[in-house]
């Protein structure tokens, strides 16, 4: 319960806590005045009555107005929802993993951090192998892209499109859509911008619909971390991935469920109630 802690400190929290708390005052106000006109003098000197009735109405209204993760369904029989958890352990869906526009994977040598979903990737799904990881990140590129110019620095120096992906599949037929989002300097430092996301998330989307065969996509709160896009907050982020992926859909569905999933440091960086307002307020797009 840790991560809904933080949903305590937002203002639209306490305005749904206090009009559900004065809605079931008033409810029970008006069923106790309806036993007040049959038996007049039942509620006489019984003042503990107004406890009781504030003591219920609280309870219930910490109970309804409860921190949930938002969900959503739309009309074009998809859903978009925030979920708690590992991203890699999403085993019934595909999943994106975030590169950069030179696919480095070197761990070891510290040009990627361990502690990334690219790290983690390359640790858990191919047992820390670079030279396996390489090897399927070569091949799918060799039929989806080129490279577009080189870059002088340590590692990888092929340079690809930004939105370039590389689709990797598991034995189980999970797809890993592995998309370029950022850029690397000649330091090995990584930047990017709100519209390589945007063109990064509708390349997936794409990707999706040509191998995806309609299972949900998990992605993670994109540009945040060693991303360095600065001006993409927590919120902007998760806000960007659900209307790029609603957008999309619109025109054409291709995925069942967007799933954005959060580690716990990500879920106490969102207000929960205002993105859920947002996903219900754009169901008429």
């Amino acid at each position: 319960m840790s991560q809904y802690a933080a949903q305590f400190k937002h203002l639209r929290f306490w305005q749904r806590l206090v009009r559900s708390f004065f809605a079931a005052v008033g409810l029970m106000s008006f069923t106790i005045g309806l036993v007040g006109l049959l038996y007049p003098d039942y509620f006489k000197t019984k003042w503990w009555v107004i406890a009781v009735v504030a003591a219920v109405a609280l309870l219930w209204s910490v109970w309804a107005e409860r921190p949930r993760l938002p969900e959503q369904k739309y009309s074009f029989n998809g859903t978009i929802r925030l979920v708690l958890g590992d991203l890699l352990e999403q085993n019934d869906a595909n999943v994106l993993i975030g590169m950069s526009s030179t696919f480095d994977t070197n761990v070891p040598d510290g040009i990627i951090s361990r502690d990334s979903i690219q790290g983690q990737f390359l640790d858990r799904m191919y047992a820390g192998s670079v030279q396996n990881l390489d090897r399927d990140l070569d091949a799918a590129l060799s039929v989806s892209s080129h490279p577009v110019g080189t870059i002088t620095k340590p590692g990888k120096q092929d340079v690809y499109p930004i939105g370039t992906v590389a689709t990797l599949s598991a034995t189980n037929g999970k797809k890993y859509f592995c998309v370029a989002y950022s850029d690397m300097d000649a330091h090995n430092v990584a930047c990017g911008s709100i519209q390589g996301v945007l063109d990064s998330l509708n390349a997936v989307w794409d990707e999706c619909d040509r191998r995806g065969n309609g299972a949900p996509i998990c992605v993670p709160m994109i540009g945040q971390g060693l991303a360095r896009i600065p001006e993409l907050t927590a919120e902007i982020s998760i806000r960007l991935i659900a209307f790029s992926f609603l957008l999309r859909s619109r025109r054409r569905r291709f995925s069942r469920e967007l799933r954005i999933v959060l580690t716990k440091e990500g879920a106490s960086q969102i207000n929960m109630q205002e993105f859920q307002a947002f996903l219900a307020s754009v169901t008429q797009l």
